[in-house]
């Protein structure tokens, strides 16, 4: 009796016609899937086509947790939120069409250039503040908010991304267990207990983005994987105004009110925290 294994599925690569679509680009990886530069046959509007992975193609939780961005995106629309335009199945593999913003990430502007000063930072919360209590309002909550998920407009606007993760009230739990959902330099502290994501763990992860934004790390950021996880149990990260030379220890502090422990100490709603920050920025 034969063991051979089956032949794996080949991921689509750059160059390939999937459906209506060619790939042009891999713009980047995660752990679900792959996002390519595309455009329709023909031309058209070129669009960021993120596919499931080949590997979790048959995997019933993936695709369902997958299919949650286009139901979660059509629930509300925002400047600050990329829009969705379209999405199905491509080979036997979910599929989500989604606005195409060229440039930078976030995170690759702060590795490139380096930090932002403490007026930037503010126009980046403004902007990402009013994208959450949009999401919220409709009873969502990202869970992946950071800052390679946060892409700029022409005009400077920025605009949250990957909506893979999100979670309605009317969602099923899509997670198995011991499993955490998000990206350890911005996970809540109960989060990595274990409690429910609230739109306060989403603040919290708009914390930590601020932070490094602001010192150009994550709070915890110079830690170990397991140790990150342990610190945002019950170490207080150091004051952004000792570390950043424009940072005044008022701004300072108005960064770490979304990096309490406890999620009712944190602001709320999101446009909370922006208006700190705007009114600490404004006293120095």
């Amino acid at each position: 009796m034969s063991t051979r294994k089956p032949p794996q599925p080949q991921e689509p690569k750059e160059g390939d016609v999937l459906g209506p679509f060619s790939l042009h680009r891999l713009l980047g990886e995660g752990g679900m899937g792959r996002v390519f530069l595309a455009s329709r046959a023909g031309g058209g509007q070129p669009v960021a086509l993120k596919l499931l992975k080949a590997k979790l193609a048959d995997d019933e939780v993936a695709r369902r947790r997958f299919s949650r961005e286009l139901r979660s995106a059509a629930q509300v629309q925002h400047p600050s939120l990329a829009r969705i335009f379209d999405s199905g199945e491509l080979d036997g593999r979910p599929y989500v069409a989604v606005e195409y913003l060229p440039g930078l990430t976030l995170d690759q502007r702060i590795r490139s250039d380096g930090p932002l000063p403490p007026r930037a930072v503010v126009r980046l919360v403004e902007d990402l503040a009013a994208a959450l209590d949009a999401l919220h309002g409709t009873g969502l909550v990202h869970r992946d908010l950071k800052s390679a998920n946060i892409l700029f407009r022409p005009d400077g606007t920025a605009v949250l991304t990957d909506f893979g993760l999100a979670r309605g009230r009317d969602y099923t739990a899509l997670t198995r267990r011991g499993q955490v959902i998000g990206t350890i330099e911005y996970i809540a502290p109960e989060l990595v207990r274990g409690e429910q994501a609230t739109p306060a763990s989403d603040i919290y992860a708009l914390g930590c983005t601020v932070y490094e934004a602001l010192v150009g790390r994550t709070p915890f950021g110079a830690y170990s994987t397991l140790r990150i996880g342990m610190a945002h149990l019950d170490e207080t990260p150091q004051d952004p105004s000792e570390l950043v030379a424009a940072c005044t220890a008022g701004f300072g502090r108005a960064v770490l009110l979304a990096l309490a422990k406890e999620p009712r100490l944190r602001p709320f709603p999101a446009e909370a925290y922006a208006r700190a920050l705007h009114a600490a920025v404004d006293a120095d």
